[in-house]
C-alpha cells in the first residue's frame, strides 16, 4: 500500500528509523507555541536565562522580509543560531529570525548541531544528514534536555547563558555511538558542571519526550477530532477481488511510538491460488506512516480520504458508529481492476 500523501519529516526516515532501533537497544511533552510572543530583542539587552531569557539578534543586512521560525524539542530558548545575515539566541519561546532562502546553523557553544533551511519549525531531526551517525539524534536530545535550566523539558528547554559560555570551551561528541557519547569525559564534566548533581537524561525518555512534541504539534487542528488511535488495537481482514472468499489476518497496534502491524500484510494470487504474503511484524512511526499520521487526534478529513497515485486509487473511510476503518486500494493493470480491501475493527 502506497502512502496517501507526503509529509516533510519523511525526508529523515532512514536516520529516524535507525535512531529508534538504537534507543530500543539502549534502553514526555512539549508543544509548539501559537506564535503570539514578542519578537526577539536587541543583543545589548540579553541576560542569563536564570533571570529571564531574552533573545539576542544581530542584523547583518536588510530585514524587510524578515521571517520567524521556532526550534522545538519542546521550545528551546537560549540556543545560538546563525544565518547569512542574522545571528543570536533563540528567544523565550524558541523563536529565531531569518530571511527567505537562508540556511540556519544552530550551535551549543562551540558545537555545531547542524543546519536547516529557513522554515517555520525546526527540530533536531531537521539537522541530521545521511552521513551522520545513527545515534546523533538521541545524543542531541539528551544534551538539550540535560542542560535545561530547571530539568523539566515539559515546560520548555531553557539554556542559561552561563551554560552556553561553558560549552564554548570544547566540542561535544554528538556524532558518535551512544556508548562513546555516554562515557566521554566531556559529557560527564558537562553534566557535573551544569546539573547540580543531576544525571545525563536517558536515551529512551529523551526520545519519548521528543516524540510527544511532534505529536503535540500535529494536534493543532481546528477540525473536530472524531478518533483517538493511540493505545488502541484493531483486528484487520484483507480481501481481494481476485481471491474471492480467501482472507488474510492482520493486527494493528497503535502506541506512542507508532504503528506496529502483526500478521499477513498482503493477499496475492499465485500459481496455486491465493495465499497470504509479507508475513511478520512491521513497524512505522507516525512520521513515516502517512495513512495514520493523525495519531491521537484524527479528524473526519484524516480518516475519510481518496487519493490517486499512478494506477492506484486508495480510499480510506471510517464508520464512527460501527468503529470500523476501511482501506481500499484499487489497481488497474491491462484494463483489469483489482481491489484489495483491509477492514479494521476496533477491539
Amino acid at each position: 500500500m502506497k502512502s496517501l500523501e507526503v509529509v516533510p519529516s519523511i525526508i529523515k526516515t532512514t536516520v529516524l528509523a535507525l535512531s529508534i532501533s538504537a534507543l530500543a537497544a539502549c534502553g514526555g511533552g512539549g508543544s509548539s507555541s501559537d506564535g503570539g510572543v514578542e519578537s526577539p530583542v536587541s543583543s545589548s539587552s540579553s541576560t542569563d536565562l536564570e533571570s529571564g531569557p531574552d533573545a539576542g539578534v544581530e542584523s547583518g543586512g536588510a530585514t524587510d522580509n524578515l521571517q520567524r521560525g521556532q526550534f522545538l524539542d519542546s521550545a528551546v530558548s537560549g540556543l545560538w543560531y546563525e544565518t547569512e545575515t542574522l545571528s543570536g539566541f533563540t528567544d523565550v519561546e524558541g523563536f529565531f529570525e531569518f530571511l527567505p532562502g537562508e540556511t540556519i546553523r544552530f550551535f551549543l557553544g562551540e558545537t555545531l548541531l547542524g543546519e536547516s533551511d529557513g522554515k517555520l519549525e525546526v527540530t533536531p531531526l531537521d539537522l541530521l544528514t545521511a552521513t551522520d551517525h545513527p545515534d546523533k539524534l538521541q545524543n542531541i536530545l539528551r544534551v538539550l534536555q540535560t542542560i535545561d535550566f530547571d530539568s523539566d523539558a515539559e515546560n520548555g528547554i531553557h539554556i542559561p547563558r552561563s551554560t552556553d559560555d561553558y560549552l564554548s570551551q570544547f566540542t561535544l561528541p554528538l556524532n558518535s555511538p551512544a556508548a562513546f557519547f555516554e562515557a566521554s569525559s566531556v559529557i560527564n564534566d558537562l553534566v557535573g558542571a551544569v546539573t547540580n548533581g543531576g544525571d545525563l537524561k536517558g536515551a529512551f525518555d529523551s526520545f519519548m519526550h521528543f516524540r510527544e512534541t511532534l505529536l503535540s504539534d500535529r494536534r493543532n487542528t481546528t477540525g473536530e477530532v472524531i478518533l483517538n488511535l493511540l493505545n488502541s488495537t484493531w483486528d484487520a481482514q484483507i480481501t481481494s477481488t481476485e481471491c474471492g472468499t480467501d482472507t488474510a489476518a492482520l493486527v494493528y497496534n497503535f502506541n506512542i511510538l507508532g504503528v506496529a502491524t502483526v500478521g499477513a500484510h498482503d493477499l496475492v494470487m499465485g500459481d496455486d491460488g491465493c495465499s497470504s504474503a509479507r508475513n511478520g511484524i512491521f513497524f512505522n512511526t507516525y512520521e513515516t506512516d502517512v495513512l495514520f499520521a493523525c495519531a491521537n487526534e484524527c479528524t473526519g478529513e484524516d480518516v475519510n480520504r481518496v487519493a490517486i497515485e499512478g494506477d492506484e486509487v486508495t480510499t480510506l473511510s471510517y464508520d464512527q458508529d460501527a468503529g470500523v476503518m476501511t482501506i481500499a486500494v484499487t489497481t488497474t493493470i491491462d484494463g483489469e481492476n483489482n481491489t484489495k480491501t483491509t477492514v479494521l475493527t476496533a477491539r
